[in-house]
């Protein structure tokens, strides 16, 4: 399943940073004492933060992105997904254009639990 959540946002950055003249692609993990953390960031379109969760809905596709193949059922999928393994999914915009996707789950220990 997870790998299912990363074709789906890294494909997204790839496709919708594309069209830049310079397409730039950041993936980043941390982990701290709680919890994972992972960051996709492009330069691409960007999302309106305006849009809020919609991007998330469903078979719910933007005005921007009418212009990319696409669903709208990539990003619906990963946060199931995400909120199946009590994780939780949200996006920034990035500035002067992108979006980053962060990814973050409760660090498990299985040292603490024995």
């Amino acid at each position: 399943m997870m790998y299912q959540v990363f074709t789906n946002i890294i494909g997204n950055a790839v496709k919708y940073s594309s069209k830049c003249e310079n397409p730039l692609i950041e993936i980043h993990g941390t982990v701290n004492e709680n919890e994972i953390l992972y960051t996709v960031k492009d330069n691409g379109i960007g999302i309106d933060i305006k849009y809020g969760n919609q991007v998330f809905e469903l078979f719910k596709r933007l005005e921007n992105a009418t212009k990319f193949e696409g669903t709208g059922v990539g990003l619906a999928i990963v946060k199931r997904i995400i909120e199946k393994h009590n994780g939780k999914i949200w996006y920034e915009t990035a500035e002067p254009s992108g979006t980053k996707f962060c990814l973050s789950f409760k660090r498990f220990d299985h040292e603490k639990e024995s």
